[in-house]
């Protein structure tokens, strides 16, 4: 393929699509801010934040960070080519994400597109709607007894997701409760702790890295006010 035909292929593949620049002056504008307000909350100067927006400079790993802080996004969400624009690109956006508990082909696309970040990520840990999340370190729970875990993986979702907890069913029929608060709320950015009782008869040595909880992630209908 010549030159000329694979500028004009990719014109035509990233047709109503937004560059990073554009998309950043997009979600300025839908969260009521201006360029002076990001400078502050980025702490960097207000040329280096017009020079994105207007396609200048690119976003940095170190800016893409600071981004995903003000925006409740991952960071590697900001280092995307290409951000959904308008016309039919947005439309497909926003129908593979909107609304309800995401499913097992939206959970990869959303941690591939960097929309959440789970990290580390094992695609084969992917249920139907749900992913399983390991634990950290070995543990041992003798009938009884209570003991908080904590995943192995960190969980970062932006201000439109939120997250729910439960034991797996493996664990489950062993007589394992796991105690958590509600949801992990919009914005949520750790690794997960989770109280673990045991309620058998036999005691259970729990190795790392073994799949123990199953978290489920909804995307909200809208990002919450502050």
């Amino acid at each position: 393929m010549s030159a000329a035909s694979r500028s004009k292929a990719g014109a035509h593949e990233n047709a109503g699509r937004l560059t990073p620049g554009a998309h950043l002056r997009a979600e300025i504008e839908r969260l009521g801010l201006d360029q002076v307000a990001v400078s502050k909350a980025t702490g960097v100067s207000r040329q280096s934040v017009n020079n994105i927006v207007n396609g200048r400079q690119a976003i940095s790993r170190a800016m893409a960070g600071k981004l995903g802080r003000l925006t409740g996004r991952s960071s590697d969400y900001w280092l995307s080519a290409f951000f959904a624009g308008t016309g039919e690109a947005q439309a497909q956006a926003r129908e593979a994400f909107y609304g309800g508990v995401l499913v097992n082909h939206q959970i990869v696309r959303a941690v591939k597109n960097g929309v959440i970040y789970i990290a580390p990520f094992d695609a084969t840990h992917v249920r139907s709607a749900a992913i399983d999340l390991t634990l950290g370190k070995e543990l041992t729970l003798a009938p009884g007894a209570t003991v908080t875990a904590r995943t192995r993986e960190r969980v970062e979702l932006p201000l439109d997701y939120l997250g729910r907890i439960g034991i797996s069913a493996q664990l489950a029929g062993d007589g394992i409760l796991a105690s958590h608060a509600f949801q992990l709320e919009p914005g949520f950015k750790d690794e997960i702790d989770i109280c673990l009782f045991n309620a058998g008869k036999r005691s259970l040595r729990l190795r790392a890295g073994q799949p123990f909880v199953s978290l489920e992630i909804f995307h909200l209908g809208a990002t919450p006010d502050p």
